[in-house]
């Protein structure tokens, strides 16, 4: 006869079936793989970044998170440094520029699809994108960089309803608790900041422009992207 304590540990065992089963199909529409690279690495994705967004963080404030050495500026890169520590166990570097290159010298990097007025082609982009991307935009203001890199966030892929979402911090106050560190609408079209010069003309256009895999083997983008 089994023992109460085998029968409750088969009942948690078939309830985090279930919240695995719920998180994915919430999450992820058709045309859109399930996972990072894992149905357990989407669960933890999508619950990190949703436990993020109830710390209530401000864009970059400091914050020290349960049982971290030190304190984190959650601003847009150290946010997905520590999601990506979090989820896929390795550091990447500080700054959005410098991740764009970390991943861009192991080619996990693929250009945004584009269409013939310049802007993105959204569904063939969401077709091609993972949950756990991350995403690259550049000159959302003006800095001193090169590439100018200068904003990440992390793709969640889509809710049941098909909207796709993402995670990161902003100043945007549209996110769903409100702004800073939390889970966003994704529109890869949306107004995203410009670079402007000291009589604050716009000198160039803040834009999306590419996408990494953390998870995918060397040399994923120089293959297509098809893993």
């Amino acid at each position: 006869m089994p023992s109460r304590c085998g029968l409750r540990k088969k009942g948690m065992g078939f309830q985090r079936t279930l919240i695995l089963v719920f998180v994915v199909v919430f999450f992820v529409g058709s045309g859109v793989l399930p996972a990072a690279q894992t149905a357990e690495q989407h669960q933890k994705l999508v619950e990190t970044c949703r436990w993020l967004s109830k710390q209530d963080l401000a864009y970059a404030q400091s914050w020290q998170p349960p049982g971290h050495p030190y304190v984190i500026t959650m601003d847009c890169s150290n946010t997905i440094r520590y999601i990506v520590w979090k989820v896929f166990g390795f550091d990447i570097p500080r700054t959005a520029s410098d991740q764009y290159l970390y991943f861009k010298k192991k080619g996990k990097v693929r250009e945004v699809p584009t269409e013939s007025n310049g802007k993105v082609d959204a569904e063939k982009l969401l077709a091609e994108m993972r949950s756990g991307d991350l995403l690259f935009w550049e000159w959302t203001y003006n800095v001193p960089r090169d590439p100018p890199i200068s904003h990440v966030m992390i793709y969640l892929g889509r809710k049941k309803d098909g909207h796709a979402m993402v995670a990161g911090s902003s100043q945007r106050m549209d996110g769903e608790r409100g702004g800073g560190v939390d889970v966003y609408a994704f529109d890869p079209n949306a107004p995203c900041g410009n670079a402007k010069n000291f009589f604050n003309f716009v000198t160039h256009r803040g834009r999306l422009v590419a996408f990494a895999r953390p998870a995918a083997r060397t040399g994923w983008a120089e293959r297509g992207g098809l893993e």
